[in-house]
């Protein structure tokens, strides 16, 4: 016999065959150990669920307004310019950079979080309000002790160098409440039927149906800050002006009313002329005065205009019902893990066995 021979007959002799009988015959005899991975396995999964709290789901339904309204109704607002001297008509764009699409990141942004750890809620399992940010730092200390405050040491200092004014500081805790936040707050828009949903996950009823309720009012309070900003900014010009047309309107109908009861009598063409000068001077500065007092009320109609409408189609519920964790799905995985640990340990000491 060759030596190529004999090197296939030792390979088909290293084949090994596994009939069903074979694996029948294995798990029979593996029943013990198998029983033992899954109560083992029950025994941790049930730990572990039972270690996790309820969680609350809490959402709002609405229909916010696409965009802005136009700004037609201040179409001469730009007359102004040769009155007061001021271009005006560029402060009337009605140009709206914050889509509904955007709404969601506004929900993620620090400011947000930052925001509604300030805000007041309360708490049903401790029957008391409280700020959300004293609430989830208790939760979190009662369910890791000292995990949270492990290296807390806050990283704020009052010898930093530079203007910090514009920037945000925060301490470790605070970041890493933010964090926790914006994956307890989560907002979806629909940009079909252009229905923004929020939903907020809490471990307390009542905590999860107010956090939502301020999530909505900080957007709608967000959103209409930006887009009658411009137009504020207007009302506030106008109001300036106009106080300043009405001191000159008002000195102007004085020296005119002065003057005439002065030169009563007069009947010089110099008198005619003075008159006539300062008469002009007075139509002017009442012309003035009430275009720009029009053009004030019409401003703050843009204001009205510009503010955006936020319908809600549903409001904020207390949950009844807990939405998390499912303890039963979480105890059957680590059942099936446990029942595959064993086997896998049983199957590796048979072959050590052979």
């Amino acid at each position: 016999m060759s030596v190529i021979e004999r090197g296939e007959d030792t390979a088909n002799d290293q084949v090994i065959e596994i009939r069903l009988s074979d694996v029948t015959t294995f798990l029979k005899k593996s029943r013990r150990i198998m029983l033992i991975g899954a109560l083992i396995g029950a025994l941790i999964g049930g730990i572990y669920a039972f270690s996790k709290p309820n969680e609350y789901t809490s959402q709002i339904t609405v229909l916010p307004e696409i965009q802005a309204k136009g700004s037609s109704g201040l179409g001469g607002l730009g007359s102004l310019a040769g009155l007061a001297g001021i271009d005006i008509s560029s402060m009337t764009s009605a140009t709206d950079a914050i889509r509904p699409e955007l709404y969601p990141d506004v929900l993620q942004s620090v400011p947000f979080a930052l925001n509604m750890l300030k805000r007041p809620v309360y708490v049903k399992e401790f029957k008391r309000t409280q700020s959300l940010e004293t609430y989830l730092a208790e939760k979190s200390r009662s369910r890791f002790s000292d995990l949270l405050s492990f290296g807390n040491a806050s990283t704020e200092s009052d010898d930093i160098p530079g203007d910090t004014s514009q920037v945000l500081r925060m301490n470790r805790e605070q970041e890493v409440l933010v964090k926790a936040l914006h994956k307890q707050i989560t907002g979806t828009y629909e940009k079909k039927s252009g229905v923004l949903t929020i939903t907020t996950i809490m471990n307390d009823p009542v905590v999860a149906a107010d956090v939502v309720r301020h999530s909505l009012a900080y957007l709608t309070d967000y959103i209409t800050t930006y887009r009658t900003e411009k137009a504020r900014r207007e009302v506030d010009f106008l109001n300036r002006q106009v106080a300043t047309a009405k001191q000159r309107y008002q000195t102007a109908e004085y020296a005119l009313s002065a003057y005439r009861d002065q030169n009563r009598s007069v009947f010089l063409n110099t008198a005619k002329i003075e008159e006539q000068r300062i008469q002009a001077e007075f139509l002017l500065a009442q012309d003035l005065y009430n275009t720009l007092s029009k053009q004030s009320e019409m401003a703050k109609i843009k204001v009205q205009e510009n503010t955006p409408v936020f319908k809600v189609l549903e409001p904020a519920r207390i949950p009844l019902k807990k939405s998390g964790p499912g303890r039963i799905g979480i105890i059957l995985i680590f059942i099936t893990l446990g029942l595959f640990l064993s086997l896998f340990i049983k199957a590796y000491n048979t072959w050590r066995s052979i």
